[in-house]
């Protein structure tokens, strides 16, 4: 491995020598992805990588404003409905825009907005059409290669019948003695027993991807996670994940083909939809309407979030336009096999069951690898689409089937859930634009009559005054294998609610957003053995008294029903669980290289007559960009105290370019990391990264095979990335 990381590490030397100057600023990109990652709430294992690259795609080839469409400006992610309806409306009315800077004059845009999104839009009078040929494209297309490895510094128990490379090997915490590794039937045991990890610890990523401005994509990712095998065993061909896609935009009437993975959203979500969703209630209020993008190229890691075939988007006519799209793929999950009767010559029929999904994606031991691929998946749609300026209709059908029959452990709360081998879901979205009045909304129903819906509207009621309604209706019986919707709970099914949300923007150095969702659930959920209801609310408040300084102070409280925490004979009694979180954000530009990051947040949570859980955060955040220097810092200090795990808080963390995390904080200790950008030629960057999380009374950090003896828990991330 040593080796080839070498060769490869020599090769992006050697070859950079020849490469252009980089324009583009990483900086830029990663300010916008930290005010976004905002929306995902408390999903640490959220995948920002999609979200990452279309912004780079948009800042190599930015958007022309006068010619987009609501789903171009749309896959930002970075404005809501309202700015876009109000952009569309001036639009129409005024004629093209003549400059940037007449955006100051719509409603609902001011110059935070602008600047924003500026390095990613531009205006030009027509559009701009792809005339090039094919040698041409690929002549100035740009190419773009990254290899990452990542390592825990301190051994975890997967790992202690090996030595670690920092000297840091894993011990029991309780000083019980290890196991004989020297002893080869030993050792055997222990893997076939699924006690230590069958790989090495390091994760191992590399990635290519080709691209010319919109038009097309090409590329391919490879990865393995710590603990998985490679180039041996389980995964002799090297990666334990491999994912390609080519990727052709509006080639005439084709407007989209995909070949190979790529992700498929339509509507609100609530028929049909892969890959990236935020989450449905945050700070930025406005944002409850999805706004599906339709096919896109798949560039990410996660094994499970992604499709696997062919597509393509078809032009019929001006305003009609039909997408097809067939996927075969292999999941995880524990298959086995179960005798459901017998043929006219008494021979058993064996059907193949398995009662859940296995998601994470890690295939480190014998029960993994077992589990790994075992599920065929087929699926195949469509989705006819007619769209005009104010008017939108879609209608949406698909059929997934697997190769074994779903069986889940029926409990009282699941017995409505999906089970079977296969499922039809057909649904029809919709989005209407009346001047500063946006109407959308989705109905679906899939193969055993259950159904949702979900219908909103979104309203500038001046042009410091916008509103967001949504009201969602999912049946108890709705099953939607993909279905990504706004919902309280974690599947648009069993649920009733009504969201209210407002922004307020009463001049340039004050914006103010809040939001009431209340919420029911008609039958039973996990942990919630009756139906219930509840309520959720935030206000946050934004300052910024100058371009340099801003400052935001939120609150925000919910309330649900859950089982008493308490033993009880019988049927455990509802009770009260409520959370209340406050939190104050200053960040400052101290200097044109130097930015500083400072907050504080709390959280109170207590579930009925249980004992009140405390959780406190305070992180400092420095960041050193010099605007010609080969090196930026960044690095943080936290210190963290929660009673329990239910006052666990969440933070954004800067990570290595194209890596995202959003990990929780509790227990007691402190957090810190350290993150260096070194660019010792042009078009190449070599990231480094270290970051330790130091508990306070604790022998062992985890459980399981993932447990890390002592008190401190580090990781060690390196990356080359070449551009040409």
């Amino acid at each position: 491995m040593r080796r080839a990381f070498a060769t490869i590490g020599a090769g992006v030397l050697a070859w950079c020598a020849q490469a252009q100057v980089d324009n583009v600023p990483r900086d830029v990109i990663e300010q916008r992805i930290e005010a976004a990652a905002e929306q995902f709430g408390g999903d640490n294992d959220v995948d920002l990588t999609g979200l990452f690259q279309v912004l780079v795609d948009h800042y190599n080839d930015p958007i022309d404003l006068n010619n987009a469409t609501a789903q171009d400006l749309s896959s930002m992610m970075l404005l809501n409905d309202v700015q876009i309806s109000a952009l569309m409306q001036h639009i129409r009315r005024n004629g093209k825009l003549q400059s940037i800077y007449e955006l100051q004059t719509i409603s609902g845009w001011d110059a935070n907005t602008i600047a924003l999104i500026r390095p990613f839009v531009m205006v030009r009078d027509n559009a701009l059409g792809s005339t090039a040929n094919w040698r041409e494209m690929l002549k100035n297309g740009s190419q773009e290669v990254t290899v990452r490895s990542t390592m825990n510094v301190q051994s975890r128990k997967g790992f202690m019948d090996r030595k670690n490379p920092f000297g840091l090997d894993y011990y029991s915490p309780t000083g019980a003695a290890l196991p004989d590794f020297s002893n080869s039937h030993v050792e055997d045991s222990l893997r076939t027993n699924n006690k230590v990890y069958l790989g090495s610890p390091f994760r191992v990523y590399t990635r290519y991807r080709f691209r010319y401005r919109q038009n097309i994509s090409f590329g391919f990712t490879a990865e393995k996670d710590e603990g998985e095998e490679f180039f041996k065993g389980s995964n002799p061909n090297g990666y334990d994940f491999y994912s390609a896609h080519l990727f052709i935009r509006n080639m005439g009437r084709l407007k989209a083909i995909a070949i190979g993975d790529y992700s498929a959203q339509f509507g609100q979500g609530l028929t049909f939809w892969n890959g990236l969703a935020f989450a449905s209630k945050s700070s930025y209020t406005l944002n409850v309407k999805r706004n599906g993008v339709g096919l896109a190229p798949y560039t990410s890691v996660n094994e499970n979030l992604y499709m696997r075939g062919v597509a393509a988007t078809y032009a019929l006519a001006k305003k009609w336009e039909l997408t097809g799209f067939y996927s075969n793929k292999k999941l995880d999950g524990a298959v086995t096999s179960i005798t459901s009767g017998s043929d006219t010559l008494g021979t058993n029929i064996e059907d193949l069951v398995f009662s859940s999904f296995q998601e994470d994606g890690f295939h480190r031991t014998t029960s993994e690898v077992d589990k790994k691929q075992s599920i065929s998946e087929r699926i195949i749609g469509g989705h006819l689409q007619y769209r005009s300026r104010t008017l939108s209709i879609g209608a949406t059908a698909t059929h997934v089937e697997y190769g074994a029959t779903l069986q889940r452990a029926v409990q009282p709360y699941s017995q409505f859930d999906f089970q079977g081998s296969r499922l039809t879901n057909a649904g029809v979205d919709w989005n209407y634009l009346y001047r500063n009045f946006t109407w959308f909304g989705e109905v679906a129903r899939s193969a055993n009559g259950g159904t949702a819906m979900n219908t909103g509207v979104l309203v500038a009621l001046d042009k410091s005054v916008s509103m967001s309604l949504l009201y969602r209706d999912y049946g108890r019986d709705y099953h939607g294998l993909y279905s990504v919707a706004f919902a309280e709970g974690t599947n648009p099914w069993n649920e009733r609610g009504f969201f209210t949300g407002i922004e307020v923007r009463p001049n340039r150095q004050l914006q103010f957003n809040a939001y009431v969702d209340q919420f029911s659930f008609p039958w039973l959920r996990y942990l919630t053995d009756a139906p219930s209801a509840g309520y959720d609310w935030l206000a946050q408040v934004n300052w910024r008294p100058s371009k340099k300084v801003e400052l935001y102070v939120r609150a925000r409280h919910q309330d649900k029903a859950k089982n008493t925490a308490f033993d009880i004979n019988g049927i455990d009694p509802l009770v009260r669980a409520e959370q209340t979180n406050y939190r104050v954000n200053v960040s400052c530009k101290v200097s044109s290289s130097v930015s500083l990051r400072t907050r504080v947040e709390t959280v109170d949570y207590q579930r009925g007559s249980s004992p009140l859980s405390h959780g406190f955060l305070l992180y400092q955040d420095i960041v050193h960009r010099p605007m010609r220097s080969p090196v930026e810092l960044t690095a943080r200090f936290a210190l963290f105290q929660t009673d329990s795990y239910d006052a666990r808080i969440y933070a954004y963390e800067n990570d290595l370019i194209g890596v995202f995390s959003i990990p929780s904080y509790y227990g007691r200790g402190v957090r810190w990391y350290g993150m260096a950008r070194i660019t010792p030629l042009r078009r190449v960057d070599v990231w480094v990264r270290y970051g330790a999380w130091i508990y306070r009374d604790v022998t062992a950090i985890s459980s399981g095979l993932q447990e890390v003896a002592g008190n401190v828990r580090s990781d060690l991330k390196m990356q080359v990335r070449w551009m040409f």
